[in-house]
């Protein structure tokens, strides 16, 4: 018997009738067959499983198999091959982004290779995917009513979908002439119309006008020289901050679209933020320091050192109080504002943290790495956190 993508796992198992030994074979294309003692297929006896079945395991007392596969999915599948039940999964490459939806904390959406991903934070269970096969999905985002996912991918485009089915909501064409690798959303989207800002990979930030029938471009911005990594808006949609590759912050009009100021440093910005009440800007990038910088003149303020490599994502409480980072080193650690001190530090990635969010509900985190593990982190209590910066 010839399998295609060859026999990627094999496991013997004893034929209560014939007391014969049949083989149970795994194969690359995600083929589970049974063998007879003269390896020829067992008729009915086959089934098939998402992405290629690498381990195969009888489980002791029950009569099912524990299958996985390249695609980081688990199953398990009945003794005759008839059941088949998805009962856990994963993202098998490096997850890009990850995002709450606005007021959310149960649900996340994050990003990767081919796909997009809904889960239940509660359960830790996959609700939903939304597959674009050999694309990457480098970020996306939800919008304020909760009813589209904006993503951005690395042919260009822009795609919207509908969370509840992950059907199409719209495709922007062209949105850039590289990858997408950032978005924000700059209005709310249940008034028609409304805003989307989006960064390339070339440098261009560009401003998308949207409505329920057609989404049109209303400005394209160029001035950074290398990828534009991260997009933040302000609260009342007139601002907006945009970090990239070449060592430039740019803070941007959203009524003229016009660069109101720059703040520049040898570094390769990758994240960016607003401090809640908007007087401050937070960075940080490869040289490993976490800069605060004046949101009116765009002057430094003050530089702690994050890391001695570089750091890659940023996030901060709804208060302001504390703030969270992530990057080479593969710690995830909270910060206090003010004091510019870590205060808790989380060790369970075994790649680059690529992203993090604080729930909206402040009482828990979740950050994302290049190895594809996502991972969930309870809020430290803010008692513990003031005894600690008492001591």
């Amino acid at each position: 018997e010839r399998f295609p993508k060859g026999c990627t796992s094999v496991l013997v198992v004893p034929n209560k009738n014939t007391g014969n030994h049949n083989l149970l074979i795994g194969a690359g294309d995600g083929t589970v067959a049974y063998l007879n003692p003269n390896l020829n297929s067992v008729a009915d006896m086959r089934t098939n499983v998402m992405g290629g079945a690498m381990s195969l395991c009888k489980h002791p007392n029950k009569s099912f198999f524990t299958v996985g596969t390249d695609q980081s999915n688990r199953y398990e599948i009945s003794d005759d091959l008839v059941e088949t039940e998805l009962k856990s999964s994963c993202h098998f490459g490096g997850v890009n982004d990850v995002a709450f939806p606005e007021s959310c904390s149960d649900l996340i959406i994050t990003s990767s290779t081919g796909d997009i991903r809904i889960w239940n934070v509660k359960m830790r269970q996959e609700l939903l995917r939304i597959q674009v096969p050999n694309l990457d999905c480098s970020c996306a985002v939800v919008s304020p009513s909760g009813t589209c996912i904006i993503s951005g991918w690395n042919d260009g485009k822009i795609r919207a979908f509908y969370p509840e089915t992950g059907r199409m909501r719209f495709v922007i064409a062209d949105a850039h002439s590289e990858k997408v690798t950032a978005l924000a959303i700059v209005d709310d989207d249940s008034r028609s119309p409304w805003r989307i800002v989006s960064g390339g990979s070339e440098g261009r930030v560009r401003i998308w006008n949207v409505t329920s029938s057609h989404q049109s471009l209303i400005s394209s911005l160029k001035e950074h020289r290398g990828p534009v990594n991260c997009l933040k808006i302000t609260k009342d949609g007139r601002e907006c901050v945009s970090a990239s590759s070449d060592g430039s912050c740019i803070v941007w009009d959203l009524d003229r679209y016009v660069r109101l100021r720059a703040m520049f440093e040898p570094n390769i910005f990758t994240s960016v933020l607003y401090h809640p009440d908007e007087s401050q800007v937070l960075t940080c990038g490869t040289n490993g320091n976490i800069t605060y910088w004046d949101a009116s003149d765009g002057q430094a303020i003050r530089v702690i050192n994050g890391d001695s490599v570089f750091l890659q994502t940023l996030d901060v409480n709804n208060t302001g109080e504390y703030f969270l980072c992530g990057g080479q080193d593969k710690l995830l650690k909270l910060w206090h504002y003010d004091d510019g001190i870590p205060v808790a530090i989380g060790t369970a990635h075994s790649g680059t943290i690529t992203a993090c969010k604080i729930a909206p509900d402040q009482k828990s985190m979740v950050s994302v790495g290049n190895s594809g593990e996502i991972i969930f982190w309870e809020m430290p209590k803010h008692e513990d956190l003031q005894k600690y910066l008492e001591v």
